[in-house]
């Protein structure tokens, strides 16, 4: 727990720089949404890293709402610990991604969770 708590400080260390450099993990975009309107998609920048645990932001959209947040990997769990979104109505759009809690990676597929550890959808890693 102290370990968390202590990355969780860092992040808002990390407001004022920059990371630079190669990024491993969930850094990157995920999902077509990035370029495409109504399909969701995430984010991830990397702000610190101590030992093997990450932590960082997270933007993107679920197809309708803007999201942003933050989000951490520690002992190899995906969480999102402080994550927001928009609450426009938009028809036609599943707005499942602005209840994602946590996700389990697999190669390039980000698997979503809610705060139940339900499985609500799957991201692709873009690029």
């Amino acid at each position: 727990m102290k370990r968390v708590l202590a990355l969780a400080g860092s992040l808002l260390l990390a407001l004022t720089i920059s990371s630079c450099g190669a990024a491993s993990g969930p850094v990157g975009t995920w999902g077509d949404g990035y370029n495409t309107d109504k399909q969701p998609y995430l984010e991830l920048a990397l702000a610190a890293e101590q030992n093997n645990d990450q932590a960082g932001y997270v933007t993107g959209s679920d197809g309708c709402n803007r999201i942003q947040g933050q989000w951490m990997m520690a002992a190899g769990e995906l969480t999102f610990p402080q994550f927001g979104a928009t609450m426009m109505a938009c028809e036609g759009v599943d707005t499942w991604l602005s209840k994602a809690k946590g996700a389990t990676l697999s190669g390039d597929t980000m698997t979503i969770t809610d705060a139940n550890g339900a499985v609500i959808g799957k991201l692709e890693r873009r690029g």
